[in-house]
């Protein structure tokens, strides 16, 4: 609970522990005091009771040291609070996107990625912002939490790993359905080794960008990449695995080529035109045992085609199953 693996750590640890001891001590003493007078006060010892009106010095004493203690809390509480909101002018910037159910990092070079990666002994900004509802990015292991709340700018927290590691990231405030598979990770790399990852990462998107646009040469390998890239930034990993179980909507694996049984009792191909047509308006009809809570996506024509290949490239049902499935009922 304790342990330093942020430098923010030490500002919330510190109030943990002087809370925790002045509990510890008021417990002990209230229950000492407690069982003196039950002794002192027993029936056998005082058959009659005996009223007492006023002890001045009594009421000064529990409303001082209370107001001492409070406003200790309060001092110790404003130290913590003010590192927290003062991330140093140099700090590297990434903008983290909160919706459901899924968190999305952007890097300053357009990288964007659904896991953090930072540098160890470099501060880190997250500047936060959500798209539906509120979400609260929580980091545990570095005693760092924020809310992301929809069209509220300025909403950010800062941190500085001291270790090298993979640690949790969870959302900490209840934003619907999914809300548990809200999960993510922060990868904590040494500096060459960020460097390596974003420059990489970072000529991924370049190439990408040149090849899908127009008049590049993007074949069906690099649009699909790009589907896959995209997933992740628009936030459909939340909802569609790619490992053949269901989440709130249906796996992509083997999704292309199945025929689907939809809502209404009708069944549908998945082709190029249904997904076209479904992702373009969700809501005009939905696959049975699936809840229609999936909404309208703003994508250009390059991305639709990108995400189409990339859930083409997840593979489609054996042939023989797929003839069964195509065959008149």
């Amino acid at each position: 609970m304790l342990s330093r693996l942020s430098n923010i750590a030490d500002t919330v640890n510190g109030p943990i522990l002087f809370i925790s001891a002045v509990c510890m001590f008021m417990l002990i003493g209230i229950t000492g005091v407690m069982l003196y007078f039950t002794f002192k006060y027993h029936r056998r010892k005082s058959p009659v009771g005996k009223d007492i009106h006023g002890h001045q010095t009594l009421e000064v004493v529990w409303t001082i040291v209370p107001t001492i203690l409070a406003f200790a809390f309060f001092w110790y509480g404003w130290e913590g609070y003010k590192v927290m909101k003062t991330p140093p002018k140099d700090a590297m910037k990434i903008h983290v996107t909160g919706r459901m159910w899924s968190w999305n990092m952007e890097y300053e070079n357009g990288v964007q990625v659904a896991e953090l990666y930072v540098p160890v002994n470099r501060a880190v900004r997250c500047d936060l912002t959500s798209q539906d509802v509120i979400h609260s990015f929580y980091i545990p292991a570095f005693k760092v939490k924020q809310d992301a709340v929809p069209n509220v700018k300025g909403l950010f927290l800062w941190f500085e790993a001291l270790q090298v590691g993979d640690y949790d990231i969870f959302c900490a405030e209840y934003c619907g359905l999914n809300h548990s598979h809200m999960l993510s990770k922060v990868h904590v790399l040494a500096q060459a080794d960020f460097d390596a990852w974003l420059k990489t990462e970072g000529d991924k998107v370049a190439a990408l960008k040149k090849a899908t646009e127009p008049g590049g040469s993007a074949d069906e390998g690099s649009l699909a990449i790009m589907g896959k890239q995209l997933a992740t930034t628009k936030g459909c990993v939340a909802c569609h695995t790619v490992d053949g179980s269901p989440r709130v909507g249906p796996t992509w694996k083997g999704l292309y080529g199945k025929t689907e049984s939809m809502a209404d009792g009708s069944t549908a191909l998945v082709d190029e035109a249904y997904l076209r047509s479904f992702i373009r308006d969700p809501q005009a009809r939905h696959v049975k045992g699936f809840p229609p809570v999936m909404p309208k996506i703003d994508l250009t024509d390059e991305e639709l085609a990108a995400l189409v290949a990339y859930i083409q490239s997840l593979g489609s049902p054996p042939a023989q199953a797929a003839a069964e499935q195509k065959a008149p009922r």
